[in-house]
């Protein structure tokens, strides 16, 4: 039998749920349930019992419930060996679901499957959000999408919940939540549609945008995790400080003990990865050097040092066009830094047709 996925539709009563609900009935994942929760309270018309072949189960309300009540009431309604979220002004492809949960089964012991969000503007644009997580990162800020999260039963069993006192960014704080109890695994699928300017949250973008807000919850979010952070902190700084000089001693297996260790309860921590492609360099491991360097690049992409230590490696493994179109990032994220422009330099002007 497949795994069966829990859909949580938070419904306003738009007139986009209609195309929502039909994104979810043309879902290809032949075991699906609709949790369609009545977030604009008793107004909400009584939905039909299924969408498509997929039974619906609704959640009425008398009352209109914020963001995170209408989460929680919708994840305790759910009884999907999964759970995901799709609001009702966004779409799913037909593949969206099955491919999440095909990933689910290959992602080791990683829980929380997580894939792109091709966010969608009223004039026109249109940009991918998402990348691989670390631990370190997600305490800085979210760039995952609710509904590009698959998340097993078993993690809400255990008591991840949406906290109330969040009326927006409710689901950054949601993936903090579930990040105490398990890592997360990142496909690049673009399978999820966001109208990211639709709605009025103001964390989404375009007219959606209210930077005071944002900021306001940004900081309660920060407050609620600091020691968590703080911690994490203490307890890496160890580790990263003994593999750094383990490597000035030459002793590189050490040094790699050291920052694997931190990656196995700090996930895809930056400064782990880039100290670990270091040592791989060191001891002859280009592209294994460069994979990893990648890696703390994409977790961290606006990081000006990470992304020049791969336009070196790039260049020293004569790829001449990566190296110089990672040293022109470079010298965009840090102008001022002598040696980003240095390389930039001397790796000549980038192809613009290709992406850093």
């Amino acid at each position: 039998m497949p795994p069966q996925v829990s859909v949580i539709v938070r419904s306003m009563a738009r007139a986009s749920l209609a195309q929502s609900l039909s994104a979810i009935a043309r879902q290809a994942h032949p075991s699906v349930e609709v949790v369609l929760v009545a977030a604009c309270g008793s107004a909400h018309p009584v939905p039909d019992a299924h969408c498509g072949p997929f039974p619906v189960r609704y959640v009425a309300s008398e009352l209109p419930l914020s963001r995170p009540q209408a989460a929680n009431a919708g994840l305790e309604a759910a009884r999907g060996d999964f759970v995901i979220f799709l609001d009702d002004d966004d779409a799913i492809d037909p593949d969206h679901l099955s491919g999440l949960v095909a990933a689910a089964s290959e992602a080791g012991p990683a829980q929380i499957v997580h894939c792109l969000a091709r966010a969608v503007f009223r004039d026109g644009t249109a940009k991918l959000v998402g990348r691989p997580v670390a631990l370190m990162q997600l305490y800085e800020r979210s760039y995952l999408h609710l509904s590009t999260a698959l998340v097993p039963r078993s993690l809400v069993d255990a008591g991840c919940r949406f906290d109330p006192g969040f009326a927006i960014l409710e689901d950054w704080d949601y993936f903090l939540a579930l990040a105490q109890r398990a890592q997360f695994h990142f496909v690049p699928r673009q399978t999820f549609v966001w109208n990211a300017d639709v709605g009025d949250s103001g964390a989404g973008g375009g007219t959606n945008q209210d930077d005071a807000r944002f900021v306001h919850h940004r900081d309660l979010v920060y407050a609620k995790w600091r020691d968590r952070l703080e911690a994490l902190i203490d307890r890496v700084q160890p580790f990263l400080q003994e593999a750094a000089g383990a490597a000035q001693r030459g002793a590189f297996s050490d040094a790699e003990a050291a920052c694997l260790k931190v990656l196995t309860f700090s996930q895809n921590d930056p400064w782990a990865l880039n100290l670990l492609a270091m040592i791989q360099r060191a001891t002859g491991r280009m592209q294994e050097a460069r994979r990893t360097q990648e890696l703390a690049v994409d977790v961290r992409p606006g990081d000006a040092d990470l992304v020049y230590n791969l336009a070196l490696l790039c260049r020293d493994l004569g790829d001449r066009g990566a190296a110089s179109r990672h040293a022109a990032h470079a010298v965009e994220l840090a102008p001022q830094v002598a040696k980003y422009r240095l390389l930039a330099s001397q790796m000549g002007p980038p192809d613009h047709g290709q992406t850093p």
